[in-house]
């Protein structure tokens, strides 16, 4: 069948012989998700004559549900689909943990079946940072990248924890355990960063109703109330290029360490100016143990195009794998983020991060983000 004057302009990941789905996240950032979709995305789609189903978040839970219960069953069954997602990096990251540890979980054979079609994810940004969305060139135009854009592979990163690791949910009042846990270990996903110090304590003290208000804001507010606690990370640090051995940081006293594949963290947060969009490297951002001023004069140099990397205080490197081994006695000190996410680590315990390869054996390559 011919397809309408109206469709003919349409890119195909909005095209009839698609599934789409819109999925609202109601309470990111500052809750403007779904003012948004009906006074912008809606009448677009309508306009379009687009077909499409939506589902508003009901919980911190709906997202994995949806992933779980209608997104694996459609990319299984060879159902082309789309993912229209208002929400912030928290979102998208629901989609891709839950897609690779159901799918490893699974399938003896690492790989996706055959049938196996990755969704594309619209990324409409919602959220406070929105990282993988500045990053990736969403940001700048939402709408003209939904109608422009063309689905790239999204890369990602595994992270193993040692066992008793738990996920905080609701202002970090409570614990849940994390998407797969074994025995000897417990694994997640991410696409975004893996931190342990100084970033991991600001994400996890800055999330809650009343730091949420301030917007972006809120970082910078809780990383000058962190730097006048001083408080110096404990931990062995180590990691490895591609093929190559483990090397060991100098020294058990740190700051900041962060594992990222993304450039921004946020606008004009340039983390890690050699990342391009989506191109699967995993970069390593250390900095050992400083005075607070020091610190904070080194960030504030990645609000300066990144220059903060050139600084020789600054360990900055192309990594395939970043292991740490926590030595703090103090709960609120052995907290790491993944992604926007905060999980307690257990006394003694360690995280293990590791770069997930875009082709061979262990490639896995869930979702397309249109950019």
């Amino acid at each position: 069948m011919a397809l309408s004057a109206r469709w003919k302009s349409l890119p195909g990941h909005l095209l009839p012989d698609r599934e789409i789905h819109v999925v609202v996240s109601i309470l990111s950032g500052r809750h403007k998700a779904q003012e948004y979709y009906e006074g912008s995305i809606k009448p677009l789609l309508d306009q379009h004559e687009i077909q499409y189903f939506t589902h508003q978040t009901k919980s911190a839970r709906t997202i994995i549900e949806l992933t779980e219960k209608l997104f694996i069953p459609n990319a299984r069954r060879g159902v082309k689909q789309t993912i229209i997602l208002l929400s912030g990096d928290g979102g998208i990251v629901d989609i891709v943990n839950t897609f690779t540890t159901v799918l490893d979980r699974s399938n003896d054979d690492m790989r996706s079946p055959s049938i196996f079609l990755k969704p594309a994810i619209i990324l409409i940004p919602m959220g406070t940072a929105n990282a993988l969305a500045w990053s990736s060139g969403v940001a700048q135009d939402a709408i003209k990248s939904m109608m422009e854009g063309r689905p790239k592979s999204l890369p990602s990163f595994k992270v193993t924890l040692s066992p008793g690791a738990r996920l905080l949910v609701n202002e970090g009042q409570d614990r849940e355990a994390l998407g797969d846990s074994e025995e000897d270990e417990s694994i997640t996903y991410g696409a975004v960063v893996c931190s342990w110090g100084l970033h991991a304590s600001l994400v996890a003290m800055s999330d809650t109703t009343e730091y949420r208000k301030h917007g972006v804001e809120r970082f910078k507010m809780a990383a000058e109330q962190l730097l006048t606690e001083a408080h110096v990370y404990k931990g062995k640090v180590k990691w490895r290029k591609q093929n190559s051995d483990w090397t060991e940081v100098a020294g058990t006293e740190h700051a900041y360490i962060l594992a990222t594949m993304v450039s921004r963290l946020e606008e004009y947060f340039q983390i890690s100016p050699a990342s391009k969009p989506v191109d699967g490297t995993l970069k390593l951002v250390l900095i050992g143990a400083e005075p607070a001023s020091e610190i904070m004069r080194i960030l504030g140099l990645a609000y300066q195009a990144g220059q903060h990397v050139a600084d020789p205080k600054v360990v900055y490197e192309d990594i395939e794998g970043l292991r740490i081994d926590l030595d703090e006695d103090d709960d609120q000190w052995r907290q790491v983020c993944v992604d926007g996410k905060i999980i307690a680590v257990p006394q003694g315990g360690w995280m293990e991060v590791t770069r997930i390869p875009g082709t061979g054996m262990d490639a896995r390559r869930v979702v397309e983000l249109v950019c």
